[in-house]
C-alpha cells in the first residue's frame, strides 16, 4: 500500500503519524496514518512539492535565457528557454530530485 511513496513523503506521514498518535494518546499505527495522510494531506504537499519544483525550473531557465542573452547581445528569450530544455532540463531534474526529493 505505502510502496508508491517517497522518501519525503514516507517522513511526512511519519511526522503525521506522530501528530495522530500524540493527539490520542496512542500510537495509531502507520497504516492509519498513511490513509489519514493519503486522503487529507497528500494532495496539498504533492501540489505544493511540485509548485516549488517549477518555480526552481523556471529560475533557472530565466537565468540561462539572461546569460546566452547577454552572449548574443540580443534578447533570445524562447530561443535560449528551449536551448535549456533541450540541454540542460534532464541534468537539472537529476540534481533537483538527487538534493530536494528524496
Amino acid at each position: 500500500m505505502t510502496e508508491t511513496l517517497t522518501v519525503s513523503e514516507r517522513r511526512e506521514v511519519e511526522r503525521h503519524k506522530y501528530c495522530m498518535s500524540s493527539a490520542s494518546g496512542y500510537d495509531v499505527g502507520f497504516e492509519v496514518a498513511y490513509s489519514d495522510w493519503l486522503e487529507k494531506h497528500a494532495e496539498p504537499y504533492r501540489r505544493e512539492t511540485q509548485a516549488r519544483m517549477l518555480d526552481m525550473q523556471r529560475e533557472e531557465i530565466a537565468r540561462h535565457t539572461w546569460i546566452e542573452s547577454e552572449k548574443a547581445n540580443r534578447d533570445l528569450g524562447r530561443e535560449a528557454a528551449l536551448d535549456w530544455v533541450l540541454n540542460y532540463a534532464a541534468q537539472w531534474r537529476t540534481w533537483y530530485n538527487a538534493t530536494y526529493a528524496d
